[in-house]
């Protein structure tokens, strides 16, 4: 796993973006209006990432790989054991977002 980028939720817990997996910014579900790998959003449009966090009303986070876990609040959006695998998007309110923090920079 590559961590490219850090989403700091108000909450005070966090979230670590691999390259691969998938950030999408919805104004209505389930429709994405945008969509970009961590790779992307890191190196490419991260001040616009930031942005979209006024822009729109939801972001979801996928994993691209189930076996790197996603787990927010004691409940499991992507695992992966020897009987079962999941990978379901998180899907948060923006207005839930502190920040997103680019580990590159």
């Amino acid at each position: 796993m590559d961590m490219v980028l850090k989403v700091c939720i108000s909450d005070g817990s966090e979230i670590i973006i691999d390259g691969f997996d998938k950030i999408a910014f919805h104004n209505e579900l389930p429709n994405p209006d945008i969509s970009h790998s961590g790779y992307s959003w890191q190196k490419d449009y991260y001040y616009e990432l930031l942005n979209n966090l006024v822009k729109y009303n939801f972001i979801s986070i996928q994993r691209n790989d189930p076996k790197d876990k996603l787990e927010y609040r004691n409940h499991a959006f992507a695992f992966e054991n020897t009987n079962f695998n999941s990978n379901n998007p998180l899907i948060l309110r923006t207005n839930c977002i502190s920040t997103i923090i680019n580990m590159y920079l």
